[in-house]
């Protein structure tokens, strides 16, 4: 559960571990460097927005949701892990 959210909207484990760890930021940039270009990532308070390059834009309150769609669709994403690997290497890196 988010503690800040109203009503306690419920979030994945890897959402909650990263705004636990304080680590959301940091998984921005690494996942920044992954896409291709002419695609975005950006933080749109506790969800994500990914610009594709086709122009369509896509909010995602959770990190888990972005992920699935990066894995998806492969022209947006080239970084040489995948987008889940990214992140988990991220969160098991000592603090």
């Amino acid at each position: 559960m988010c503690g800040a959210c109203p009503g306690g909207t419920t979030v994945s484990p890897t959402t909650a571990e990263l705004n636990r760890t304080g680590r959301k930021r940091q998984a921005l940039a690494e996942l920044r460097r992954g896409l291709a270009p002419g695609c975005s990532l950006s933080l749109m308070g506790d969800g994500w927005a990914l610009r594709r390059r086709t122009g369509r834009q896509d909010v995602f309150a959770d990190v888990e949701g972005l992920l699935v769609a990066l894995e998806a669709a492969g022209a947006d994403w080239t970084g040489a892990e995948t987008p889940r690997a990214v992140v988990g290497r991220l969160l098991t890196r000592p603090a």
